[in-house]
């Protein structure tokens, strides 16, 4: 029983260290993730399909955040999507290819069933620190400036400012629950016969959270997303319908680094 004492004070002292953790307003457990989702559906059986598709870009360069897109990431075997649904069809042909500097999704197949629909969903989950360092904010996704800093779909045409604004985005701890958005059309190339109805979707997002406080945190993001409903004959390269929105969520004074664009691209 003379251990006792010490086993005590020992308790105490661990008990302490976990309540100034978890009671500590300094962030903590910062992470970020990407996801990224495409659906196509036909209503009726058609042939001789030929898709183009926009798929999210970086820079130069066809890429979800740090992972390049290639013909293989839409492979079912590939790791990335083990625990998502992912449905493209054997008969399928997928290639990447540039376009005008720009880069597509080519997806060409004998014929597509409305039994079965292009689905695939990505989710890529990176945990960056468990306490903040100074190289840990240039590692998060810029979700206030994603243009020209972060994955979106390409080209954007006829971008418009359609609700708020970056400078209306309030920081030091305050919720944005709409954060400000832009439409704008994008390109998609569709041939195929004997079709009557084809839906075409894709939408990506990224966040950023951290823990804060005993039972607090913070989370901000920014979402891109198309789509295009083609009726009767297709028409070649056609416009989709596209938003972006960005500023959403808790935006805290450490985050703005002196550099605005994000470590995404390593």
């Amino acid at each position: 029983m003379r251990f006792r004492p010490l086993f005590v004070l020992l308790a105490l002292v661990v008990a302490q260290v976990f309540l100034c953790g978890c009671f500590s307003e300094e962030p903590h457990n910062i992470s970020r993730s990407y996801d990224y989702s495409l659906g196509i559906r036909t209503a009726t059986p058609i042939e001789n399909v030929t898709l183009l598709i926009p798929i999210p870009t970086c820079g130069d360069r066809p890429a979800l955040g740090p992972v390049p897109i290639t013909a293989e990431f839409y492979d079912p075997d590939n790791d990335f999507h083990s625990s998502y649904p992912l449905r493209i069809p054997d008969h399928y042909t997928l290639a990447v290819i540039p376009i005008d500097g720009r880069y597509y999704l080519q997806l060409t197949a004998p014929f597509m069933d409305p039994a079965e629909p292009v689905s695939m969903i990505y989710h890529n989950y990176t945990f960056l620190a468990g306490d903040l360092r100074p190289d840990i904010v240039p590692q998060m996704i810029n979700t206030l400036h994603p243009l020209g800093n972060e994955s979106l779909f390409s080209p954007k045409q006829n971008l418009t400012l359609t609700a708020g604004s970056p400078e209306a985005v309030r920081t030091s701890g305050a919720y944005n629950p709409r954060g400000y958005s832009y439409s704008y059309i994008v390109p998609v190339y569709a041939y195929y016969e004997n079709g009557t109805r084809v839906d075409i979707s894709s939408s990506m997002h990224g966040s950023n959270e951290w823990d804060a406080g005993f039972d607090g945190g913070g989370l901000n993001q920014y979402s891109d997303r198309y789509h295009l409903t083609v009726t009767g004959e297709p028409q070649g390269w056609m416009p989709a319908e596209g938003e972006v929105t960005a500023g959403r969520g808790v935006y805290e004074e450490w985050q703005f680094a002196p550099s605005s664009t994000s470590g995404s691209g390593e």
